[in-house]
């Protein structure tokens, strides 16, 4: 990801919209009652690009192409998956507006963000964004997208998943809990 292409099956695909970059965000809270602004640092996982074996199993890249091969940063094989390629072009307008979002609890370290239905995919299907979030200093922070795609029942890396709707905070909240390493508690369904 880190040289800005990928060549698959002949064809040179950019990876430029992938690259680590920084944003400045406005968050309310921060300056008194007012706006105040943070640095969000943004890197991307080759997971936005790419799928993995099911779990006990490995990808056949003689039948896949050994062109599809990538290696991600935990040295687990993952096939270049087009379909995801396409849909990361979304990633870096999705992440700049993360203020003004919803974020998910997934149960784990991790967040969710979902952009709704995708061009191209049936009614109702919606991009998955996974991301985990840390403080870096007192006015910046860390974004690590982990992985995005749509959830697709004929994928080899498909699974389940079950989401608490009401389990959600706004993001600037949850950038603002990040910054003041606050406790993020989970909402108590009412």
């Amino acid at each position: 990801m880190a040289r800005g292409q990928i060549e698959v099956a002949g064809s040179s695909l950019s990876l430029l919209h992938l690259r680590p970059i920084s944003h400045q965000l406005k968050i309310p809270g921060l300056a008194g009652q007012g706006m105040g602004e943070v640095a969000l640092a943004v890197e991307y996982s080759s997971h936005c690009v790419s799928y993995g074996p099911k779990q006990g199993t490995e990808l056949d890249f003689d039948h896949l192409g050994h062109d599809h091969l990538l290696i991600d940063h935990r040295g687990i094989r993952r096939a270049f998956c087009p379909n995801r390629h396409k849909l990361s072009v979304q990633l870096p307008s999705i992440i700049a507006s993360l203020p003004e979002r919803q974020c998910l609890f997934t149960g784990h370290s991790n967040w969710l963000t979902i952009e709704g239905n995708q061009f191209g995919y049936p009614e109702g299907s919606r991009y998955e964004v996974y991301f985990n979030l840390r403080r870096d200093s007192p006015r910046s922070l860390k974004l690590y997208v982990e992985s995005a795609y749509v959830r697709d029942r004929g994928h080899p890396s498909n699974r389940p998943t079950a989401l608490k709707r009401h389990e959600k905070i706004k993001g600037w909240l949850l950038i603002l809990k990040k910054l003041r390493n606050e406790p993020i508690q989970r909402p108590v369904r009412r």
